[in-house]
């Protein structure tokens, strides 16, 4: 069993203190520094919350930020906005606290504010983050699913964002397994914020056995800009980060960055020299991250002592099915090309195909392409 990382710190967080260290980050024109800013000049964010606009500026805020504040703290009621919190389940902790993630304490700007929907102790337990492209190629889903199944069985935290592509197969095959997913948003961790969409569900399974995690308070809806700053999170909850396909443009590439600012290690899958979506983690192992094409690379660089655990051995095939598995590889195969090969019916073909993938023998990519599991 993998042990909890311990925090370094243990003081005494009063919750008044997160009572008005939420209240603040209700206040959009502060930031992480801002935040920072006050509660140590003040010592608590209840001080701070009472102090005057000439208290607040000596604190070093500028004068827009300090104005906001005298503003804002006429409309924002503290109390009543924490107990919207509570009974959305949502747990606040700030950093400082027992229970603040001990790898995000050590980066350069930690969020002084969490908030947490689902197991907030898994936020101490080692974990490797893994990225990637939005536009997720075939290869990508495949490396990504048998890299996570075996980082997941072995007791690490995976740690991603919500997106699609990636991010989303990277928690599927943490799920797959009964593993533990974190997913790190970039909106508020309320049902109505959570975006994409599209991976609404899927933030439901994650906050089931996992958790969801942002720097945002409630009704903080997504905007493109938070991105690049809540990749600092995902990077700096892990001790290394995976990437596994990404172009040179990609969002993948600023968390590597992260990581090493962060002194954290970086992994990448290698890929074809013709995909876009591999330029970037091919640009990333020329530069010095370690190559990966097993989960074992990342446990073995990371000295984890673990006694590696794969996956479940594959069933066993009949002659029938094994006839079908000698014409599929990890390259993907349409069923017509299938059904072409056999000379069979195409019922027949699904049929076989169906009990195959029952025996978790083969993947359906989807589009009735599949590949051979190995």
């Amino acid at each position: 069993m993998v042990a909890k990382i311990q925090a370094k710190v243990n003081p005494e967080t009063s919750l008044e203190d997160k009572i008005y260290g939420n209240a603040f980050n209700l206040v959009p024109e502060l930031g992480a520094v801002s935040l920072a800013k006050l509660r140590a000049f003040f010592g608590s964010y209840r001080l701070a919350w009472q102090a005057s606009e000439r208290d607040l500026l000596s604190c070093g805020l500028d004068a827009k930020k300090a104005e906001a504040i005298i503003t804002k703290r006429n409309l924002i009621k503290p109390e009543q906005s924490w107990e919207k919190l509570v009974s959305l389940g949502i747990k606040t902790v700030l950093l400082g606290e027992a229970a603040y993630p001990p790898l995000l304490a050590e980066i350069s700007q930690p969020p002084p504010i969490l908030y947490i929907r689902g197991d907030s102790s898994l936020l101490s337990y080692p974990g490797i983050a893994v990225v990637g492209s939005r536009k997720m190629s075939a290869y990508g889903k495949q490396a990504t699913r048998e890299l996570v199944e075996t980082l997941a069985i072995n007791k690490l935290t995976v740690i991603s964002g919500l997106a699609f592509g990636v991010d989303a197969e990277a928690h599927h095959a943490t799920l797959s397994t009964g593993g533990m997913p974190i997913a790190v948003l970039a909106s508020s961790l309320d049902n109505s914020s959570i975006s994409p969409r599209a991976n609404y569900l899927l933030a439901q399974k994650i906050i089931a056995c996992g958790c969801l995690v942002s720097e945002y308070p409630l009704g903080y809806l997504v905007q493109k800009q938070n991105f690049p700053v809540r990749n600092r999170i995902i990077s700096g909850l892990a001790l290394g980060t995976l990437v596994v396909e990404a172009d040179l443009e990609s969002g993948a590439l600023i968390t590597a960055q992260n990581a090493l600012d962060q002194n954290r290690e970086v992994f990448a899958v290698p890929g074809s020299i013709f995909s876009p979506t591999s330029q970037g983690t091919n640009d990333l192992i020329k530069r010095g991250a370690k190559l990966v094409t097993a989960a074992k690379d990342i446990i073995q660089e990371l000295n984890l002592d673990l006694n590696l655990a794969s996956p479940k051995p594959l069933e066993a095939a009949t002659e029938e099915e094994n006839e079908l598995l000698a014409m599929l590889s990890a390259e993907p195969t349409h069923v017509d090309d299938l059904v072409r090969a056999l000379k069979k019916p195409v019922t027949e073909v699904n049929s076989i195909l169906t009990m195959l993938e029952l025996k978790n023998r083969i993947k359906n990519l989807g589009g009735s392409r599949y590949v051979k599991v190995r």
